[in-house]
């Protein structure tokens, strides 16, 4: 067999000098060159400096003649050679309808072998009692399979992009709820804290008022004090001056000074009225719808924290024959075919229900609200804004 080297080498030496391919059509011009017939038509069509001047040859320049064309057909031979050796001679590149090991044209299919087979391959030992077909007659069967498979592909790709479809369309309702979510909590809580504010407000305008009472009546008291005390302080500096003076000045007009003195009532003053006395002491009684209010809200809040679905699995000896209960137990689908289910006391055979495997019997349960869809044959799952809440005491 040639080498790689060698049919290369041969190869560029029946290459076109216009396209600088192989040679398709070779024909020789006057001057003895060879060029592809389509290549030097083309280059003839090309027009030259000189209309009435003929062509020159792309190689040599000398002038040729246009009818002058020769077919070369020694050299086309030699060419189709070349490239069935370079066919041959690199791995790999053998013509796919062409059997490897005898060189002919495959026209058949061994079925037991599954392999393709040529006329002198057909004549084998080991094909003679196999079943044989030709490549056409033999590719109806499979091509018929590729079409089952194909249909069913699509069919299952079908499903897959309305699953995909419907899941998008949940998560998009997800996504809207926890935006609504969202922005109840930050109403809520802006809520909340222009109300704290206006509390905050209103109960501070009536501790400064208490405030300004007090100290007003603090002024009064302290005005009325100092009075008394001047006017006891008067008396008393009185009677120490007139128990140092003599007998004979002691006595003059004692009794109107002792009169005086005993009739004198002591006022005693209060810094703070009653009345103000039970305005402080009811204050607090101001602050009971905030703390109502408060009490109410983080009650509420406590209990959106709370909040967890409770994991609930459906009992399929209940489900209704036309509901499909996954493997799982977590989800349904509803068929509009009658499935062939056990006959049980517990089943629903009229309304289309299915019951969870386990109930509940105290404490506070949350769960998810089903929404049923049979628009393509399938339940689909429904969050609420607020999910509901069940208290079962015992």
């Amino acid at each position: 067999m040639a080498s790689v080297a060698s049919v290369t080498s041969l190869a560029d030496e029946v290459n076109c000098p216009i396209c600088q391919g192989s040679l398709r059509e070779p024909v020789t011009i006057d001057c003895g060159h060879n060029f592809c017939l389509g290549c030097l038509t083309r280059y003839c069509e090309i027009p030259g400096p000189d209309p009435e001047e003929p062509p020159i040859c792309p190689l040599c320049k000398e002038p040729f003649r246009t009818g002058s064309f020769r077919p070369n057909w020694q050299l086309a031979s030699v060419v189709e050679n070349i490239e069935r050796l370079k066919l041959v001679s690199r791995p790999g590149s053998e013509e796919e309808d062409t059997c490897h090991e005898h060189r002919e044209k495959i026209y058949f299919f061994c079925e037991d072998d599954e392999m393709q087979l040529c006329v002198v391959c057909r004549e084998a030992w080991e094909h003679r009692a196999h079943t044989v077909r030709f490549l056409e007659d033999a590719a109806v069967p499979y091509r018929e399979q590729i079409q089952k498979c194909l249909e069913c592909l699509r069919k299952e790709r079908e499903e897959i992009q309305e699953i995909q479809s419907r899941e998008s369309q949940r998560i998009q309702v997800l996504l809207t709820q926890v935006a609504t979510k969202r922005q109840k909590v930050i109403s809520e809580f802006a809520y909340l804290s222009q109300f704290l504010e206006e509390q905050q407000s209103i109960l501070l305008a009536q501790l400064d008022r208490l405030d300004g009472d007090i100290l007003k009546q603090r002024d009064e008291f302290d005005v009325l004090v100092t009075g008394e005390i001047c006017r006891f302080s008067s008396l008393i500096t009185e009677l120490e001056e007139k128990n140092e003076r003599p007998a004979r000045e002691l006595l003059t007009d004692i009794r109107s000074t002792l009169i005086r003195c005993e009739t004198r009532k002591c006022r005693k003053p209060e810094a703070v009225s009653p009345e103000l006395g039970l305005r402080i002491r009811d204050f607090p009684q101001q602050a009971l719808p905030l703390q109502r209010e408060m009490k109410m809200f983080l009650e509420k809040l406590c209990f959106e924290l709370d909040y967890e679905p409770a994991h609930i699995s459906l009992d399929p000896q209940t489900s209704h024959p036309k509901l499909l209960v996954s493997e799982n137990h977590q989800q349904v689908r509803f068929s509009y075919k009658w499935q062939n289910t056990p006959d049980s006391p517990q089943r629903f055979d009229r309304a289309t229900c299915v019951l969870a495997q386990h109930g509940f019997t105290r404490g506070r349960h949350t769960w998810v609200i089903v929404r049923v869809s049979q628009d393509l044959g399938h339940y689909s799952l429904f969050s609420p804004p607020s999910p509901p809440c069940m208290e079962v005491a015992v």
